[in-house]
């Protein structure tokens, strides 16, 4: 891999259309601005960053999170940490509302769709993992839009999304946490579009969730669906994406803007895999 920059950090590129990875960070230690914007800009130039051999506590990996921005309360939080509201035990051995251990990320996705603010970023940092499998794998769906021939993205960029926690006609319905929450109320869905513009650099992007899109805009719910996974097949694509092999310490930061993300379940579930996980605050999409 090329070597890009060094002191106090050296970033090398992981592949052409996806990924950094930074060593010589210490976040125990002060962190200046021109660092820290430095972090800030490289996930946004390269969608996803992993940051190696880090010691933190829980209260630690907070601050290093706020390094990226303005943190927000997790999405189920009785798995947060008390006093922590953005800090989340992401845990295999979480159980969810049925009482069964949790299976989350194990579709296509991208984090809080459901929002009406949803993240900019997403922070994860292994703490204890399996021996082996278990890869969270991340694709730029900037790169991927790019790709699409210019009249499908004609197409694509006027389209709205109806969103919710979790939507009827998912075929993604894994999350029974989601399962509960729809079952006990739902939710007014929160419209978005496919289409989404970047704030940071102003490049466009495909941008949803197909397990929150409740409809597409002038299409019922089943066909909305047929037509996310017929999208997802085109775009999701092994040069835009960067399988994570996990190492305990590693910090692995993306861009929920312009990206999409799933895990591996292809490791032993009698084996702990836990991260902590932090989201900062994002914009509207629009």
């Amino acid at each position: 891999m090329q070597v890009l920059e060094k002191n106090p950090m050296t970033v090398r590129k992981i592949s052409e259309n996806i990924g950094v990875e930074i060593t010589g960070m210490d976040f125990r230690k002060p962190v200046d601005a021109a660092t820290q914007k430095r972090l800030h800009d490289l996930v946004i130039e390269n969608v996803a960053m992993v940051i190696r051999d880090q010691h933190l506590t829980p209260e630690q990996f907070q601050d290093a999170a706020k390094l990226f921005g303005e943190l927000m309360d997790q999405d189920h939080p009785k798995y947060s940490f008390p006093g922590m509201p953005s800090i989340k035990r992401h845990s295999s051995f979480n159980v969810a509302a049925n009482g069964e251990q949790v299976k989350e990320g194990i579709h296509w996705h991208t984090d809080g769709a459901f929002r009406l603010n949803p993240p900019k970023f997403t922070l994860l940092y292994a703490v204890e993992l399996p021996s082996s499998g278990g890869n969270t794998n991340v694709v730029n769906m900037r790169a991927a839009y790019r790709a699409l021939p210019e009249e499908l993205r004609k197409k694509l960029d006027p389209m709205q999304t109806a969103n919710v926690r979790l939507a009827p006609k998912s075929r993604d319905r894994y999350n029974a946490n989601n399962v509960a929450i729809m079952a006990a109320g739902g939710q007014v869905p929160n419209m978005h579009p496919l289409v989404r513009t970047n704030n940071d650099n102003g490049e466009k992007g495909l941008w949803f969730n197909p397990a929150t899109v409740d409809y597409i805009v002038g299409m019922d719910p089943e066909s909305s669906q047929d037509f996310l996974h017929d999208l997802m097949e085109k775009t999701i694509l092994p040069q835009f994406t960067y399988a994570h092999k996990w190492k305990v310490g590693d910090i692995y930061v993306w861009d929920n803007r312009q990206s999409m993300h799933k895990v591996d379940f292809d490791y032993d579930r009698s084996q702990h895999r836990l991260h902590y996980h932090a989201m900062t605050r994002g914009e509207r999409p629009h």
